[in-house]
């Protein structure tokens, strides 16, 4: 050890402050605090401590140590967390998310618009991260329903006429000065408060606005109130837990290494979260997870495993941060240590599974990640090729990618594998195994587009008529049993890279029959056309429609009744 780093360290001063430990290169390898720094510093370099692994090799790679004073506990946690989330250092106990969570963003404009994020670059707040991204879909439509705030990240002062938004009554239209700052913002505050938990007093205001609406005969407005209560029911009661309907908390419980994290808002179980945190403490994630980039933190913060001096040192973040208080809290505790448990079960099991893949398909090592490729078309129409990534077992579906394949003039599932191969794997590696839904001339196209790459990979097949894994090389066929870990990981991948492409498929066909069959209704152009498609989605909703639900769209009686005569023609 360099004496000028133990000169700095026996020079530091007894108070409280956070302690950056860099090496010879000057990268910083470890942030750490302390109420005392110079006597916890020393610590590290005793003989006695390096019985912990952790500690022997921070004090062998430091060659250099810089400090910050802080007035207090509290600004040393908080100061740390911040440096340890910008700087990444290596010996620190880093959060990883096991899953890809999606985020509601509210940004910083004048009149801020609200959307779902994947990421949390952006300056604004974000509430989140949630579950399911078709829950956080469903959130949205329904607080726009209710709140009307914008959804459009365009520059309002670029916008000449309302949206279609702003005519389903979703929008107040703050780009062409249809409400004011103080009323946008009041809305703006409804929002908010919904989000943060207190959907209660949401609910009860709407329910107040519907039946003076009623007392004073003006029924459409108050059927419209009914129809967002009854939309929210249904939220509701897909993501309702036993508990209070007023209860906002988080739940945290951290077991072998897995941390699950429950957001209850409203009494609604907004997100069940999965972190990797191996040998981390459950303080070490609070500072990350929730002191950094101005994260939305809940009021209260249930956990196991915290130690009083933490809680102590934490508790002016949060109105209450403990052990569970009562027994709503304590069973909801009771359901995230299930969670952890179930997870890993799930992990043990896509474990063996990848374990004996190896083996059995007689792989270099074990395929980690996993990459699954299908083709989708009709009659060679719209070719399109799914690519589904399984990471340990598990679908990654932030890493899912679709492709248009539109080089084809006739059907032909080879030449589309070789060209998604071709755009694929000349920007990206690729994965640990290439799984291709197809029998073994499938093989032999995605194995020379890949000698056309000068790449060389492992990759199977699955032959879909007798089951049979299939190699592009030697090894010949293999037929497992169905219920075999090993094919049942491989039939899940199979099914979902067909799911997702059919999806893909079904979609732009769709799209493409909704433009043509609207295209014989008089009167209806490009614009109406959009309308028409974002609103209803399917044909078939179009011509099951009503004047009223049409009016709401169209906003022009002439052409509703030539929508109605079109759809009473074509079996509507």
């Amino acid at each position: 050890m360099e004496r000028t780093i133990l000169n700095k360290i026996n020079s530091l001063p007894e108070t409280c402050g956070v302690y950056i430990f860099k090496n010879k290169e000057g990268k910083i390898i470890y942030i750490g605090k302390a109420v005392k720094l110079r006597r916890r510093v020393q610590s590290y370099f005793r003989e006695s401590s390096w019985k912990n692994e952790k500690v022997r090799k921070i004090a062998e790679e430091a060659f250099d140590i810089e400090f910050i004073l802080v007035p207090s506990e509290r600004e040393a946690l908080l100061l740390e967390s911040n440096l340890i989330y910008k700087h990444k250092p290596r010996y620190n106990i880093l959060l990883k998310e096991s899953r890809f969570y999606p985020y509601i963003y509210l940004s910083n404009d004048e009149f801020p618009y609200v959307e779902l994020r994947r990421d949390r670059k952006a300056p604004g707040t974000y509430f989140g991260p949630y579950t399911s991204t078709k829950l956080v879909r469903s959130m949205l439509e329904l607080l726009q329903r209710i709140f009307k705030v914008r959804s459009c990240n365009l520059p309002l002062n670029r916008i000449k006429k309302a949206c279609f938004l702003h005519h389903l009554k979703m929008c107040s239209a703050p780009c062409i000065g249809k409400i004011t700052k103080d009323e946008y913002q009041k809305s703006l505050d409804g929002l908010i408060e919904f989000l943060e938990g207190n959907t209660l007093k949401v609910r009860l205001s709407l329910e107040d606005r519907m039946y003076k609406l009623a007392d004073n005969l003006q029924f459409e407005q108050a059927r419209e109130i009914r129809d967002v209560l009854n939309s929210m029911d249904r939220l509701y009661s897909k993501q309702a837990v036993d508990v209070p309907q007023d209860l906002s908390v988080d739940v945290i419980a951290l077991s072998s290494g897995i941390l699950i994290l429950l957001e209850i808002r409203g009494g609604m179980l907004l997100g069940k979260l999965v972190y990797d945190f191996p040998e981390g403490k459950v303080s070490d994630f609070i500072g990350q997870f929730y002191l950094t980039k101005e994260k939305n933190r809940p009021k209260n913060l249930i956990v196991a495993g915290l130690r009083k001096s933490e809680a102590s040192q934490l508790k002016a973040e949060f109105e209450y941060i403990g052990k569970p208080r009562n027994e709503f809290e304590s069973r909801l505790m009771k359901i995230a240590f299930q969670n952890i448990e179930q997870e890993l079960n799930m992990r043990i099991g896509a474990t063996e599974a990848l374990k004996q893949a190896k083996n059995l398909l007689g792989l270099k090592k074990i395929p980690r990640l996993i990459e699954g490729i299908d083709i989708s078309h009709t009659q060679g129409l719209m070719t399109v090729a799914s690519l589904v990534v399984f990471d340990s077992g598990k679908p990654d579906k932030s890493k899912y990618r679709r492709y248009r394949i539109r080089n084809l003039e006739t059907p032909n599932d080879f030449e589309a594998l070789a060209t998604v191969i071709k755009r694929r794997y000349s920007k990206h590696p690729l994965p640990d195994l290439l799984f291709i839904d197809g029998g073994l001339p499938q093989l032999e196209a995605v194995s020379k587009a890949l000698d056309e790459l000068h790449q060389k990979g492992e990759i199977i097949g699955l032959a879909k008529k007798e089951e049979e894994i299939v190699f592009p090389d030697k090894r010949g066929k293999l037929k497992l049993p169905l219920d075999h870990p090993v094919m049942k990981l491989l039939t899940s991948i199979r099914d979902e890279t067909h799911r997702f492409a059919v999806n893909y498929h079904r979609y732009l066909r769709e799209r493409r029959y909704l433009g043509s069959e609207i295209d014989k209704i008089p009167g209806i152009g490009p614009k109406r056309k959009k309308l028409l498609i974002q609103h209803f989605k399917s044909v078939s909703k179009i011509k099951k429609a009503s004047e009223r639900e049409l009016l709401e769209v169209i906003k022009n009686k002439k052409i509703v009744e030539e929508i109605l005569k079109w759809a009473k023609e074509n079996g509507g």
